[in-house]
């Protein structure tokens, strides 16, 4: 029986043994998993963070575009009604009375004579018989809503008293009233 005793004793030893390796390994193991589900919450956490961070730049440039969506369309906006009121100036220039343009074309012959006492006179087909009388040469016709073009003799100066080059000064020199009349001050 002592050959069983010895085998038993080893049994018992092996078994404790085996428990406490087994023990040790379920505590190293519970270690690990919690090491690792610390990590994972960590990395779950930094995922959302950075999906958070990714949806709000996201949201900037959606918003961003957006707002320079209308102010491209505002101002595409503005811009129509300035080209109508433009327009609007041409279309009024256009439909002058006889007495009217002959009064202005007047006006603006006797400004000529201040800086070209004599030399060539053109206008439009239209206004050709209005200037006949202007003590200046008849130049020939031009393509413009009125007015007129004095030329001196040598043809070293011309001045440029169409209704388009008049217009074109007065809406450049007045763009930014025009603009705030109709828009408001910004």
């Amino acid at each position: 029986m002592g050959l069983d005793k010895v085998v038993k004793d080893i049994s018992d030893k092996v078994e404790t043994e085996s428990k406490g390796i087994i023990s040790n390994a379920q505590v190293e193991a519970d270690g690990i998993k919690k090491s690792a589900e610390v990590d994972a919450k960590k990395i779950h956490s930094a995922e959302l963070a950075r999906a958070d961070d990714a949806i709000s730049k996201m949201k900037q440039r959606e918003l961003s575009s957006a707002k320079l969506d209308i102010k491209k369309a505002k101002l595409n906006s503005e811009k129509d009604a300035l080209n109508e009121t433009k327009a609007s100036f041409v279309r009024q220039l256009s439909t002058l009375s006889k007495e009217q343009k002959v009064d202005i074309l007047r006006k603006l012959i006797k400004m000529a004579k201040e800086d070209i006492p004599q030399g060539k006179i053109f206008t439009n087909a239209a206004d050709s018989d209005l200037v006949k009388d202007s003590g200046y040469e008849y130049g020939g016709n031009i393509k413009c809503l009125g007015g007129i073009v004095v030329t001196s003799v040598d043809g070293s100066v011309n001045l440029d008293y169409t209704f388009d080059s008049i217009l074109e000064d007065v809406w450049v020199a007045s763009m930014k009233p025009v603009s705030d009349i109709l828009f408001g001050n910004r």
